[in-house]
């Protein structure tokens, strides 16, 4: 079998840490595969220099990292530009590091490596009312672009797929269906949830939000849900992290403010921002259950965290919660806060100690299998796509 040099690049910004994380998932699950399942694999990962901290975990176990500064990513480019038009440039000026496969990334047909495109999803089809024009041309291109010049598509979540092969029916063939699967330092469960509960002043028992406060996200839902609840006497607390910037609707964070004073939920609506991926998930571990409300999602992080964790998880009824379908699952009606609010009484009534450690290790051997599915089936697209 040839050697195969794979390069992930790290997508994503601060403002959708999800990109980020995903890369991040994927190089553990490629690294932590037994050396008999990836012979010859060399494993790189490279990140703009302003992120370079999403990628310290992986240090000792990707066999590279490369911090792009403004001259690499100037050199990507250009070289990019020169594979596409000039045939007879040495292969090695335009691909240095000698990369076999690229993942994700956007170059040409005639790139210096092969290359995989990702799309999350189609939220733009499917909800323009979100969206600009300028801003569904440019989705619409994005996907063009990976459908008409990517050695492989790959997808998500079978619903994603499913939109891919109906909008790009002659490039069907080349798509793929990778599911991602996420993982947490095993280090972060020896941490006390209690520590980082103090940190932000809860002393109570809570439901968390994780999520950015994008529309679609639907953290209005839960607004509802809660002033159905007082309305019974119930007043649970719901703590929110992500940012609070929607760039799409500037005046949306304002907007649930504002309904959060108007229901008189302020003092039980806890609004932290966007905190280190630890502290999250150390209050994720101490919740009472993860509410997921979105109108849409690809495949969603905080499903797969919250699983791994062994945590009750609330979720709208979006057919990609249903594909992820976690254990410790109650499904509610997208956007009905009268169900939700039912559950969340529920789920109050009767909550056990947080977190639960018979639930944790489950969650964590769960992890352990399908992080290895989650690698092994990455590379089986490679070899395939690549022929090595």
């Amino acid at each position: 079998m040839k050697n195969l040099h794979i390069c992930l690049r790290m997508v994503g910004s601060w403002e959708w840490v999800g990109g980020m994380v995903y890369i991040q998932n994927l190089a553990w699950a490629i690294a932590n595969l037994p050396e008999a399942e990836k012979p010859g694999v060399e494993l790189s990962v490279a990140v703009p220099a302003a992120q370079s901290a999403f990628v310290g975990p992986l240090r000792g176990c990707v066999d590279r990292v490369y911090a792009e500064r403004f001259f690499d990513r100037a050199y990507g480019k250009i070289a990019k530009i020169l594979a596409a038009h000039v045939r007879f440039m040495p292969p090695r000026l335009l691909n240095p590091h000698k990369f076999d496969f690229v993942y994700p990334d956007l170059a040409g047909a005639r790139a210096p490596y092969l290359w995989g495109g990702w799309i999350p999803d189609f939220q733009h089809y499917h909800l323009p009312e979100l969206f600009s024009p300028k801003e569904i041309d440019f989705r619409n291109n994005f996907c063009k672009k990976r459908a008409d010049n990517a050695t492989v598509i790959i997808l998500s979540s079978r619903m994603a797929q499913a939109d891919f092969c109906a909008l790009f029916p002659k490039d069907a063939h080349r798509s793929a269906l990778l599911n991602f699967v996420s993982w947490i330092d095993p280090e972060w469960f020896h941490e006390s949830p209690t520590a980082y509960q103090a940190k932000y002043g809860l002393s109570e028992a809570y439901f968390l939000v994780a999520n950015q406060f994008w529309k679609h996200k639907d953290h209005g839902v839960v607004i509802e849900a809660l002033g159905l609840l007082k309305q019974q006497g119930i007043q649970p607390t719901v703590v929110c992290t992500g940012s609070t910037s929607d760039y799409r609707h500037p005046g949306y964070f304002e907007e649930l403010l504002l309904r959060i004073h108007q229901l008189g939920l302020d003092g039980q609506v806890r609004i932290l921002g966007l905190i280190p991926r630890l502290d999250q998930v150390q209050l994720m571990r101490g919740s009472l259950a993860v509410i997921q409300p979105s109108r849409f999602e690809g495949w969603n992080s905080v499903v797969e965290e919250a699983r791994l964790l062994g945590k009750t998880i609330l979720l709208s009824d979006f057919p990609v919660h249903l594909e992820q379908n976690p254990p410790n699952s109650y499904f509610f009606e997208r956007g009905n806060a009268e169900e939700l609010a039912g559950l969340m009484a529920k789920v109050s009534s009767a909550a056990g100690s947080t977190p639960d450690l018979d639930k944790e290790k489950i969650g964590r051997l769960d992890n352990r299998e399908r992080l290895k599915i989650f690698g092994s089936n990455f590379l089986q697209i490679v070899r395939r796509a690549t022929g090595r």
